[in-house]
Formats: C-alpha cells, structure tokens, sequence
C-alpha cells in the first residue's frame, strides 16, 4: 500500500500536474477542477469523496497496477486538457479492462495529466479491483493473484489508443459518392436475381435445416449450413438495394479502419510506434467483421425458423384430391408467402440499422 501511495503521490504533485516551473499550489489546471484533487478518470473528475472511498478499498492484499500514457511533441495537443483526457480514458479503458479478464464496473481507475514535460505530455494511471471476483481453487471469490499483463493485451491497448488519438480519426467516412460510384456498378444486380430466384433460396434453406436445430448462426448446428446461409443472404442482398447500399457502406468504412490498423502496427503511419505489435494479437477488425457477418445471417434465421415451422409436410399417402390436404397446403402456402413477403419488406431496413450499429462501432 506504501508503494501505492507513493504513486498516488507522485501523481498528483504540483510540479507534474502543472510544469516543472510552477511555483503556486493553486494553478490554472488546478482549478480547472471542481474541488480538483487534479485526478479523473472515464467518468469524470473525481470528487474528495470519491477519492476517499477509492483510497479506503485500496488497503485490500490486491494488486495496483500503474501505466502512463506518453505522446510525442506533435501528438501532445491531442491531450492537453482535462475533457480531452477523460474521452480517451473513457474510449479506450473499458476494452483493456476486459482484455485483462476484469469486470470494468469493477475497477478503481484514477488518472492523472502530467505538463511538466510539455515536449511530450503523458497521462499517469493508476487501477485496482474494488472487490474480489476471480474464482479460482477455494469456493469464496478472491482477488486477481496474477499482475503480469500480457503482450496479446498491450498490443490491442496500444492500437486502440493510436486509433483514438489519430488525426484521421474523428470520422473515418469514406465518401459517400465514392460508394455510390461502387453501388452503380452493380445497380443491374436486381434484374439479374428475381423475387422468385430469393424465394426459391430461402425456402431451400427452410427445407435443409431440421426443426430440432438451433436458429442462431453462431450456434453449433449451424456449423453444417453456414455456407448456404451466406448465399442466401448474399442474394438477398443483391435483390434489396437499400440492403445493399448499406452493406456496401459498412465493408467500405471496415477497408478503411483495416488499412489504418495495418499501418499502424507496421509502422507505416504518419506516427512512428515504437512498440513493436504482433498483428496476431490484433483480432478486433475481423472480429466485429465476423460478429456483422453473423448479426446478418441471423436476419434471415429468424424467418426461416418460422417458415420451416409453418411449412406443411406430410409423410403418409393421402388419397387423390384430398380436400383436407389441399385445405393446409393452401393455408401453409399463404403463410410462407407472407413471411417471405415480410422478409423482403424488412430486409433493406434491418441492414441499415445493422450497418448504422457496426459502423458506431468501427468508430
């Protein structure tokens, strides 16, 4: 606990918070907080009470870990008050948190902006678990025993920094004309795949799924048919042009921020990174890729489950012009042609919705 007020300490000196020079208790930044203890975090500044309570859960046998956030000369302004600060922390803390295996409504975060070296102004962090949550041997929960973070999370903490403090990345939009450019190119798609071309596909695949299986696309039973599921959603997507304009954004948007990723792990940006990064550990890109991906076959699952369910089928011979059976193969057709009309109707704006979310999310 000594070694953890020591930091807090040197955290918080008048020197570090405000310049080597200065020479007053209360200077321009001080004040700047509201009863400054000249400390925040995501949300916000950090009160004396809050500090007090903070201080209190520290004297727990748990670990504190302490980093610093530091940027060159020219990156420096990106960082120089207090609302600039906290948006980073806010942005970014909250994935590193959980790329440690911690719960981030869970964690004690103080923060801290040091000027005393203006050539490159850097931000001091200090974290700890407010209660014991790990599960290990014993039945009680306890706290984290293990303090080492692995390079697999830096690495992904380092990118998500560059990324947040980039030049280029208050909005990553491609222009629109440009993907408008790319949509026309394919603007005939929709004479070339018919209505009856999407309904023959998706009741295909109605057919092909058993009822006892799982509608989700993530789930195991899907395993098999995944492949048909993504041609099906495919030509939905060539019929529908508002479904496919909005896919055609969002792949745009994921090109650029994959190209941006790249760049930077390779050292190819405009900022040079120091810190070597193994592209392994940088999953993000596909994984949101893999999630959007998923979230669109699920579009179509959640018809097909109900078409499957209201599709007629009989294994036993019925006699020639059976009334009974021609009576629920009509109310079964009707049905499965509402659905599928419903699907259409729907489809175009459920992926706009899709792409707004993912594209927030790429951001």
């Amino acid at each position: 606990m000594s070694s953890g007020n020591n930091i807090y300490k040197y955290m918080t000196s008048d020197r570090k918070l405000n310049g080597e020079n200065s020479k007053t208790e209360t200077t321009s930044l001080i004040n700047y907080f509201e009863k400054s203890t000249g400390v925040f975090n995501g949300d916000g500044v950090i009160t004396q009470e809050q500090l007090r309570q903070i201080q209190q859960r520290a004297h727990a046998p748990k670990n504190i870990w302490h980093g610093f956030i530091s940027l060159n000369k020219e990156m420096s302004y990106k960082i120089d008050t207090p609302e600039k600060c906290m948006r980073l922390v806010k942005r970014t803390f909250g994935e590193f948190f959980k790329d440690m295996g911690l719960y981030p409504n869970n964690i004690d975060l103080i923060c801290a902006l040091h000027k005393d070296k203006p050539h490159h102004l850097h931000i001091h962090f200090w974290f700890a678990e407010k209660e014991p949550k790990c599960k290990y041997r014993k039945k009680q929960t306890e706290y984290r025993h293990k303090g080492k973070i692995e390079k697999r999370v830096l690495d992904r903490m380092h990118v998500r920094l560059n990324m947040d403090i980039s030049e280029s990345h208050p909005r990553l939009y491609v222009s629109r004309d440009e993907a408008l450019r790319e949509l026309k190119k394919i603007s005939a798609l929709k004479d070339i795949i018919t209505k009856d071309d999407v309904k023959e596909a998706v009741l295909k695949l109605a057919k092909t799924i058993p009822k006892s299986c799982s509608f989700h696309y993530g789930s195991k039973d899907m395993i098999p048919y995944r492949e048909q599921i993504d041609k099906v959603v495919n030509k939905l997507l060539m019929y529908d042009k508002t479904a496919r304009k909005a896919n055609l954004r969002f792949h745009t948007e994921l090109e650029t921020v994959r190209r941006k990723v790249n760049s930077l792990i390779s050292g190819n940006g405009d900022d040079t990174n120091h810190y070597k990064i193994d592209p392994k550990n940088i999953t993000l890109i596909d994984d949101i890729e893999n999630d959007y991906k998923r979230r669109q076959g699920n579009l179509l699952l959640k018809t097909v489950k109900y078409i499957k369910s209201e599709t007629f089928e009989t294994k036993i011979r019925h006699k020639v012009n059976d009334k009974g059976l021609k009576r629920r193969l009509a109310i079964s057709y009707r049905k499965v042609g509402k659905l599928f009309d419903g699907l259409l109707a729907s489809f175009g704006g459920e992926s706009e919705l899709l792409e707004r979310d993912f594209t927030n999310r790429l951001q």
